[in-house]
């Protein structure tokens, strides 16, 4: 995990990091903690080798047939204090521990320091937006029978979907594309667990605030004893991304220079509980709790991280480009960069029953951060180091489906195919 020593080392730049991320992040307190602890267990370390001498005094004073009361009392308050002090160094090593383990990342030096929307950066743009909207992509797949949210809702909840016919099988072209796409590019498919163990997931993610928009997943010793199941001591929850499952594959190993980079494309569903701001996105499958898609993640030298960074994001605009959806890249700025990241770019497709673009995927590198939390190491030279770990959506299947949907509706009432999925589909257009 990071340590008290690192954050010593690097106090300047995580410093000026949270102040660009306008985090209220305790870092006084964690460095005057630390002191205190360093202390106190100096002290306690002097208290024990004192108590351990005057053990042995006593014994030797008895042995001589001497009066060893005096000593004997005197040892008796000095092991009070030492369980005073052990019980004082325990409760700052916790509150240590919870301290390092909410730490944010460090910010990279490339991103815009401010608050969004005002202060994200738009990079490039690339296609023509569509000028005509044939209507929200609810509308559109509703009428055609393709979508059924009303029936999900009574079966499931809110933000949950039936894809029937054509769309379900335009979903899973989209992710076989994406799979097929990046192979080719030399990435290792990979089919994750579902679910994570939670030591594992608060490597990977800020536990302490990502833990409400999980699903957590589990049962009490006695009711796994009832039912004549195994028990699993550690809480699982139901992965968010397979991000997660694929950066925490490799935990605790050690890799040789020359097994860098690995390069995986996991496709997995995943499952959210987010909500949306304040009813935002309530409608459709844009925002939904369970959706598939498939995730690019590497894991790479420190001097690679920018040569992965952009091959990253190359391969979600060549994707973005063969199917025809005009967006554009924004580098989010420092108040808008996730906790755990060090720098993100998202990649936003056009939606004209919107009109407006809207992430669709999202770019970023975690640097050192979830390495140094999982224990992933590579030999460099003589030394080792923490590896690098970055990530990129490949395709976000449902949220491309209402992309493709309001982007290739037709005035006639069908839906044309985009040519990459073609193969995939079997046929040009939908509705017909």
């Amino acid at each position: 995990m990071i340590t008290t020593k690192y954050v010593r080392e690097h106090i300047e730049e995580i410093r000026e990091s949270i102040k660009k991320r306008r985090s209220n992040y305790p870092i006084d307190e964690l460095l005057k903690l630390d002191e205190e602890w360093r202390k106190l267990k100096t002290s306690l370390q002097e208290m024990q080798a004192e108590r351990n001498r005057e053990s042995v005094k006593i014994a030797e004073l008895k042995k001589k047939g001497k009066n060893a009361d005096k000593k004997i009392n005197g040892l008796a308050e000095l092991k009070a204090k030492i369980e005073e002090s052990e019980a004082d160094l325990k409760s700052k090593e916790d509150r240590l521990e919870k301290l390092l383990w909410s730490i944010p990342n460090v910010i990279d030096k490339s991103v815009p320091e401010g608050d969004p929307p005002d202060a994200n950066k738009i990079i490039r743009k690339w296609g023509v937006p569509k000028k005509v909207s044939m209507g929200s992509h609810e509308e559109i797949l509703t009428k055609m029978g393709l979508l059924d949210i009303e029936r999900a809702a009574k079966t499931a909840g809110a933000r949950f979907y039936f894809l029937k016919g054509d769309l379900a099988l335009l979903e899973q072209s989209l992710l076989r594309y994406a799979l097929d796409f990046l192979t080719s590019k030399g990435y290792t498919a990979v089919l994750p667990p579902f679910m994570l163990r939670k030591k594992y997931y608060r490597g990977v993610a800020p536990i302490a605030t990502f833990e409400d928009a999980l699903y957590a997943v589990g049962e009490s010793k006695e009711a796994a004893e009832r039912k004549g199941i195994e028990h699993v001591e550690d809480e699982l929850y139901m992965i968010a991304t397979a991000e997660h499952a694929l950066a925490a594959m490799h935990a605790d190993e050690l890799f040789s220079g020359n097994q860098l980079p690995l390069k995986y494309c996991g496709i997995s569903p995943c499952f959210r509980r987010e909500a949306g701001a304040h009813g935002k996105d309530t409608k459709g499958i844009f925002r939904v709790h369970q959706f598939n898609k498939v995730e690019q993640f590497v894991y790479c030298k420190e001097e690679d991280e920018q040569k992965y960074f952009d091959e990253l994001l190359s391969n979600s605009e060549q994707m973005f480009q063969a199917l025809g959806i005009p967006y554009r890249l924004v580098l989010l700025c420092s108040g808008d960069t996730g906790h755990q990241m060090t720098k993100t770019v998202d990649i936003e497709g056009y939606f004209p029953g919107q009109g407006d673009y809207r992430e669709l995927a999202s770019c970023s590198s975690a640097g050192i951060w979830q390495s140094m939390r999982l224990d992933i190491k590579y030999d460099h030279k003589a030394d080792r180091k923490y590896v690098f770990m970055l990530n990129n959506t490949g395709i976000s299947a449902e949220r491309m489906l209402v992309c493709i949907v309001e982007n290739y509706a037709n005035d006639d009432g069908t839906i044309t195919v985009p040519k990459p999925l073609v193969h995939y589909m079997g046929k040009s257009k939908i509705g017909e």
